[in-house]
């Protein structure tokens, strides 16, 4: 097994399923709020009174889609929602600064007019979270997403995706290949900034744990363990140890090769040079 194949493809730019260009790519709170984060998922969450009294607010911060604040009444019931689309709630007094920064800052207020905002840091994401670096690529990948690649050095890079102009995704590449799955495609992000996008050619989510075929005669096995997917690739250079999409995707690749694993099960594979076609599944 080559396992410096990895990072040494031929990376192909494709829009829908088509090969578009070949590039040549080398080595792919309050004391009350109740807070937790998840790190590997790429979202922190916190809950904070509200300045309603009994009732609470759900403080949401995601790489994927940015900071979100839900207003719950004394049952739980969501009164409105602040996020991307929607910053400001004057009715309800809520509002979000920042909402696609690093550090947003969410406002709250029981009255109109001239009564000051009560203001209170979102939980913080992690470095490997958080959009940083130079803009260095802005890759159109259908008529309404494009992906914004950022070179946090020279061989960490991130990515943001918008469709109809929202964050709906986030990668980081550091030391090893990042991936997101949206809709029907799939788009890979190399640790040296070079991307593999493609549609099509994957399964449904949650699908039977076993082994799948790629169009190539490659195996993927897809395996579970403590509610968590993995996938093992074996190609003509061997198998490749097991990886699992604890959070975010997880990427397997070898010189023609290439897999991915969404957090719901969903495998999405390419080979390079042939019709691309879903895993085909052979059983357990």
């Amino acid at each position: 097994m080559r396992t410096a194949l990895r990072y040494t493809l031929a990376v192909v730019a494709l829009v829908g399923t088509a090969t578009a260009s070949v590039v040549t790519a080398t080595a792919a709170s309050a004391a009350t709020a109740a807070a937790s984060s998840t790190s590997g998922a790429c979202v922190a969450t916190k809950t904070i009174p509200s300045a309603f009294g009994g009732w609470k607010v759900k403080l949401v911060n995601s790489a994927d889609s940015g900071a979100s604040a839900k207003l719950l009444d004394e049952k739980g019931h969501v009164v409105s929602t602040v996020d991307q689309s929607r910053t400001v709630d004057s009715a309800n007094g809520l509002r979000i600064t920042g909402v696609l920064s690093a550090k947003p800052v969410f406002g709250q207020r029981s009255e109109g007019g001239s009564t000051p905002w009560k203001s209170t840091a979102f939980p913080v994401l992690s470095a490997d979270c958080t959009q940083s670096g130079k803009l260095v690529r802005t890759l159109r990948l259908d008529s309404r997403t494009t992906a914004q690649t950022f070179k946090v050095s020279a061989s960490h890079y991130q990515a943001r995706v918008y469709q109809s102009g929202k964050l709906v995704r986030f990668i980081d590449a550091h030391g090893r290949a990042g991936a997101a799955l949206f809709g029907s495609r799939t788009l890979v992000l190399n640790p040296d900034g070079t991307t593999v996008t493609w549609a099509g050619a994957k399964t449904a989510a949650n699908p039977r744990l076993g082994r799948y075929k790629l169009a190539n005669g490659a195996i993927v096995k897809l395996v579970k363990r403590e509610g968590v997917y993995g996938a093992q690739l074996t190609t003509g250079h061997g198998t490749f140890p097991v990886e699992y999409s604890k959070g975010r995707p997880s990427v397997q690749q070898d010189d023609v090769t290439l897999v991915v694993l969404g957090v719901d099960g969903t495998l999405s594979g390419y080979v390079y040079g042939k019709a691309q076609k879903p895993p085909v599944y052979l059983g357990a």
